[in-house]
């Protein structure tokens, strides 16, 4: 038999190319929702530019009360409490779990789309490429989103894209090029070191380029404590597609002769720091971007735009890499503020002429501008887990993501707030509950739809160690909705800042403790339903890691007590948020 004759069929509502931090939750979130969902990833592992393999730290909005939520808070805890020295290993299982724990989710891995058969403007079906099993897969899907960041289904597909920066005209934007260009941001390795208390002598590969003094490094800053070598960045004047075999190549060289200045030319404090991990797989920040319904753009961001179609937020400056990347003297990125939080409407996740092509992560439909904010995997998480969530309605309804974005956008906005995603300027409408033993203002806080600080206010209230809390339905509901407190300034998680954005962790020092569980997150309790005839149900709730909770009802239920309340750090438990759905 040829290898040519190894092919498995796979069929699928929704069809996600890419298993980075957008794919990956995108599946989660449309399957969650109902469909029936095949993850395509060309990597043996999940995370893309967070997984082990780049080791990208997740960043995203700026601001305490920016912090994204949903099913990236999810992960996040997860792999706090299971994971608190932040070890890359474990972390790449916490990814694998999430996937894998969906009944919802076929995953295939080590698969590379290669691909694709058209039925007039939609797509019926891609193939691709296992390496490992030397198998072709043929997936049929009703809806396909490419979440490959390289946006492989727009050539395959013939689905309108963009490659490089906007001219200052097209858009009105001050911060763009002057002209038209194909330059882009370019790909970076990274570096990791522990410190050790003993001397670590360091010999280069005779390969690796000699940077002799900090000039001949282009002047830049490599304080072991405050970078983790993002800017060991090449390609941007090259095609990030096509040429990044050469541009990995290269930028492996540029890394161990980094490394080489440190221990081996002047004095950098780094006698008793020993190499632990170099990346061989560069993280790419861009190439090319889908064209959508709507393009997104840098007065979008700085001007703050309303959408009606609002699904997502961001809050990261446009931070605009210089394609020269590494070799611009001097810091190598110019930074526009945007207005925190902006808007990312759903009209910027679907194609505008391939009828049922979604996509998420950094190949949203956004200029090149508006895309050196939003291209943040935090930002991509959340965009993700609202492409996946309106794939899923799509599949629902029988009807294209375009028909979403017409007639079903409300609902899809209901969903993602009552999966505990934030989007600017709505909040959830919280009923069926009163709190004998609350003051007014305290249930109120319980009830007002905010499911995080704002302005400056708390918003929680706090239940004392071991105390209780009882819930008097007023509607009969199916479960009992819980929103706890994860600590938005992460000062219980850590006191080091780096680890207070998201737990990830990048140079080990000596007196590195890890994290902590969130201070005031409940940790256990005793659950009691009180039935109309005065009958109780009781069960435990132990370890608790979750931020959002349903608790399960018995249908005569008609008040709930959770007794002996404990959190994380024997200080009470905080909430934002609890109602019946």
């Amino acid at each position: 038999m040829k290898i040519s004759e190894y092919k498995s069929v796979h069929k699928a509502d929704v069809c996600v190319i890419g298993g980075g931090m957008a794919g990956l939750i995108a599946s989660i979130a449309a399957a969650r929702n109902g469909a029936k969902v095949l993850l395509m990833h060309d990597r043996p592992v999940l995370g893309g530019n967070a997984s082990s393999e780049i080791r990208m730290w997740i960043r995203g909005a700026a601001g305490k009360e920016n912090r994204e939520t949903g099913i990236l808070q999810e992960i996040e805890m997860e792999n706090i409490y299971r994971n608190p020295t932040m070890n890359y290993s474990v972390w790449d299982s916490v990814l694998y779990q999430m996937v894998t724990q969906e009944e919802n989710i076929e995953l295939l891995l080590n698969c590379s789309c290669l691909s694709c058969e058209m039925d007039g403007d939609r797509i019926s079906s891609v193939t691709g490429w296992q390496l490992n099993s030397y198998t072709f897969h043929e997936v049929r899907a009703s809806i396909f989103m490419d979440c490959s960041g390289d946006s492989i289904l727009a050539d395959l597909s013939g689905a309108a894209y963009r490659v490089g920066r906007e001219g200052r005209e097209e858009f009105d934007e001050y911060g763009a090029a002057e002209s038209a260009d194909r330059c882009t941001m370019g790909s970076s390795v990274l570096i990791q070191a522990r410190e050790t208390d003993h001397p670590c002598t360091f010999i280069a590969p005779e390969w690796a380029y000699v940077y002799p003094d900090d000039e001949s490094m282009y002047l830049k800053n490599h304080d072991i404590k405050t970078t983790n070598f993002w800017w060991l960045e090449l390609g941007g004047e090259q095609d990030t597609i096509r040429d990044a075999q050469e541009i990995n190549e290269e930028l492996i060289r540029v890394a161990y002769g980094v490394w080489d200045h440190l221990k081996n030319h002047g004095d950098h404090g780094m006698e008793n720091w020993e190499l632990e991990w170099i990346g061989f797989l560069p993280g790419k920040r861009e190439s090319r971007r889908y064209e959508g319904a709507y393009i997104l753009n840098q007065r979008d961001l700085e001007e703050g735009h309303h959408f009606d179609d609002t699904v997502a937020f961001g809050g990261w400056t446009m931070d605009n890499h210089s394609p020269k990347g590494l070799r611009y003297m001097g810091y190598s990125s110019h930074h526009i503020t945007p207005k925190v939080p902006y808007e990312i409407p759903f009209r910027s996740l679907y194609s505008k002429n391939v009828s049922n092509l979604m996509f998420a992560g950094r190949n949203i439909s956004a200029t090149h501008m508006a895309m050196s904010s939003t291209r943040v995997m935090a930002t991509c998480s959340v965009i993700g887990q609202a492409a996946g969530t309106g794939a899923a309605i799509a599949v629902k309804y029988g009807c294209m993501p375009a028909e979403v974005a017409a007639e079903h956008i409300k609902e899809l906005q209901d969903i993602l707030l009552e999966d505990g995603c934030f989007i600017p300027g709505l909040r959830r409408d919280c009923a069926g509950v009163e709190f004998p033993g609350l003051s007014a203002e305290e249930a109120g806080i319980l009830t007002n739809g905010w499911e995080r600080p704002h302005d400056g206010v708390a918003n929680t209230v706090t239940v004392a160690e071991g105390e209780d809390l009882a819930v008097q339905l007023l509607a009969e509901g199916k479960c009992l909705r819980l929103v706890l407190d994860p600590d938005f300034s992460r000062e219980s998680i850590s006191n080091r800042s780096r680890y207070q954005k998201y737990a990830m962790r990048s140079h080990l020092e000596l007196d590195d403790r890890g994290v902590s569980m969130p201070k005031h997150l409940m940790r256990s309790c005793r659950l009691v339903q009180i039935a109309a005839d005065g009958s109780e149900s009781v069960s435990e709730i132990r370890e608790n890691h979750r931020v959002i909770l349903k608790l399960m009802l018995k249908a005569d239920t008609v008040k709930v007590v959770l007794e002996n309340l404990s959190g994380w750090g024997g200080d009470g438990v905080k909430l934002f948020s609890c109602d019946v759905k």
